[in-house]
């Protein structure tokens, strides 16, 4: 029995021997090889997701949730002949006017619900009644240069709309370009920050779209009418063409079939909406000023390449426009930005 139990432990130490024998390392050494390896990394938080709010001119969920319940800014853009070649900020604009003003020349209303990250607008101009009845209807706040002192002093006196009058130092800048003086003012949405909240920019915003806006994205034609080419005439000396880009599905604003180009930027002028408002234009007494009224009328709508007529009325000068088909059912329209010319009864329009 004695014998058996030697022979056991001998065995036992035997193969404690050869297992220490099999391995170079020690106890330790696997120690420090086990708490050398690499520990398992934590993935770095996700940067949360910027949240954006109604851009109540467009229909888009696209705005800065800073600029939320903000006012527009509507701005007077100088649209002679001689200054299209220096216009800048059109392209960025949610909503663009064109209306009749005095001599056979239009001028535009451009309307941002923020305008804070557009660099240069202009060239900016005077002030005329119909500027200041849109941009009461939009409860806007009304940018310009200058004023017809004979009609809008006092209109604009009597209204409720808050104005501001930019200069050539804080809130605005002259620019050199090779053109008269009256052609070289311009402005930036970060020049009239500061300015516009002094004067309310940042409280009484609008909450609701000023158009009955699609609830998708997808951009829809009215009807089967194509409409790839627009001409709206103002006068004899002005007509401004919207050229259908199926690929972008928006129309470029364009003169005698070539497109404008923001002069800054080099950026194409396009528009998902247009709107042709025929109405009633007449002189002032003093024979030289245009009074445009915008109590309704027939019209047209045209997106997506095709077009409608519709029926529109605004009304009072505090109203905003409403649309309808010639049914008078409401006129549902695509998401983005929109171009509104406001034409003479007596001028035509073509499409084809």
């Amino acid at each position: 029995m004695q014998k058996r139990l030697i022979s056991i432990v001998l065995s036992l130490i035997l193969v404690l021997s050869l297992a220490a024998c099999g391995s170079d390392k020690t106890p330790s050494d696997l120690t420090i090889e086990e708490s050398s390896s690499t520990p398992s990394s934590t993935p770095a938080p996700e940067p949360p997701k910027p949240v954006y709010a109604l851009n109540t001119l467009t229909g888009e969920t696209n705005l800065a949730k800073e600029a939320e319940g903000t006012k527009p800014i509507a701005i007077t853009v100088n649209n002679i002949r001689v200054a299209q070649s220096v216009q800048c900020g059109l392209h960025k604009a949610d909503v663009v006017f064109e209306t009749e003003v005095e001599g056979g020349i239009t001028r535009l209303l451009a309307m941002f619900a923020d305008p804070t990250n557009v660099e240069k607008i202009g060239s900016v101009r005077s002030l005329r009644v119909v500027f200041v009845d849109l941009a009461a209807g939009m409860n806007a706040l009304v940018v310009h240069h200058g004023i017809d002192p004979t009609y809008c002093v006092p209109y604009l006196a009597s209204s409720k709309v808050v104005s501001h009058q930019i200069g050539s130092k804080v809130d605005g800048y002259r620019e050199k370009n090779g053109l008269a003086s009256e052609h070289t003012l311009f402005t930036s949405g970060k020049l009239l920050d500061g300015v516009l909240s002094a004067k309310g920019k940042d409280k009484g915003g609008n909450t609701t779209a000023w158009l009955n806006f699609r609830d998708t994205e997808e951009k829809l034609a009215p009807s089967d009418q194509a409409a790839t080419k627009l001409s709206v005439t103002f006068s004899g000396s002005v007509t401004t063409q919207f050229i259908y880009d199926a690929e972008a599905k928006k129309y470029a604003r364009a003169r005698k079939d070539v497109e404008y180009k923001d002069a800054a930027s080099g950026e194409r002028e396009l528009f998902t909406n247009v709107f042709v408002l025929k109405t009633t234009i007449t002189p002032y007494p003093n024979k030289v000023h245009k009074k445009v009224y915008l109590e309704g009328g027939d019209g047209y709508y045209a997106t997506a390449g095709g077009i409608v007529p519709i029926k529109w009325k605004k009304g009072a000068s505090s109203e905003n426009f409403k649309f309808t088909n010639v049914d008078g059912s409401p006129l549902t329209v695509n998401q983005g930005n929109s171009y509104v010319c406001i034409a003479s009864n007596s001028q035509p329009f073509t499409f084809e």
